[in-house]
């Protein structure tokens, strides 16, 4: 791991000041009251997770419209999971920093951010009168596991992995026209305030990795490989099939078995595997890991 980074105060110098020019306010720049579009979707088909599955063929096109809106509505709710638990880390981890610095000030913006993403992200459950769903009992467990004993190391990988997820899935929403306008204006907002919140914690990551003994890096790497999986089990919670009038047992397997989902889970995580490669957290060991998860890494 050779890359330069610039310094902590450089970084967020940056950062603030595009936070200055390119930040929204979802409550003035979403067009709330417009109506849903008849006959759109609210993914975009190959996102989905059955998509190209038996149940999907056979779906009329408005029940693989309702499952698109409550896969969406899922997705969201997963996002305010794991954007509030992130706010939780960052905020602790924050009051051990210089309270006069950029990258004090930057964190708090950010946190500003991350709420107002919720926020939105609620607003918008409600406007598609869906979710939320019930999450794995044993991942929310993980979770709330992360949330407490994580160290700054971990919760930058964590959040930064789980962002470029959502990230390539928002970029593929927002430039697909057969996707309802409103949500690809939620997309377009996440995905262009989180590429801040991804430069902070890709440059947070130079920074503390290198410093790290092996097997501390070891167990990173282990945890994100562990982590992709939990995140691929929240895009298919049983509920949300039920909530579209699925058979729950045969489009949770479906799902599971999909090789066109796990295409679309691959691209989003080669998105962030060369910088994990880069920073050592793609070992034999989380190799492993991902091909039981069907990925390649």
């Amino acid at each position: 791991m050779t890359r330069t980074v610039p310094e902590r105060e450089v970084t967020a110098a940056k950062l603030l000041d595009a936070s200055v020019k390119h930040s929204f306010d979802p409550a003035v720049d979403v067009a709330w009251d417009e109506p849903w579009r008849e006959d759109t979707f609210f993914l975009p088909e190959r996102v989905s997770t059955l998509y190209g599955t038996e149940p999907w063929e056979r779906m009329s096109r408005p029940h693989r419209i309702e499952l698109t809106r409550c896969e969406l509505a899922n997705n969201l709710a997963f996002g305010i999971w794991v954007e509030t638990v992130f706010m939780q880390m960052l905020a602790r981890h924050s009051l051990r920093w210089n309270a006069r610095s950029n990258h004090l000030r930057y964190a708090l913006t950010e946190l500003g951010d991350e709420t107002r993403h919720s926020t939105m992200f609620s607003r918008m459950m409600d406007k598609l009168d869906r979710g939320p769903y019930a999450f794995n009992p044993i991942d929310k467990f993980a979770t709330d596991l992360l949330r407490a004993f994580s160290t700054e190391p971990l919760a930058f990988v964590a959040v930064l992995f789980v962002e470029e997820i959502f990230d390539g899935l928002q970029r593929a929403g927002m430039r697909d026209e057969s996707v309802q306008p409103l949500c690809r204006q939620i997309f377009r907002i996440h995905v262009v305030e989180e590429a801040r919140h991804m430069r902070f914690a890709r440059d947070e990551l130079f920074r503390l990795i290198p410093r790290l003994p092996r097997i501390r890096r070891e167990a990173l790497g282990a945890a994100v490989a562990f982590g992709v999986g939990l995140v691929s089990r929240a895009t298919r919670t049983p509920e949300m099939y039920a909530a579209a009038g699925l058979d729950v047992r045969e489009a949770t397997r479906a799902a599971a078995r999909n090789p066109h989902a796990t295409a679309v889970m691959q691209e989003c995580v080669d998105r962030f595997l060369p910088l994990y490669t880069e920073l050592g957290l793609v070992t034999p060991l989380s190799r492993r890991i991902w091909r039981a998860h069907g990925l390649v890494a």
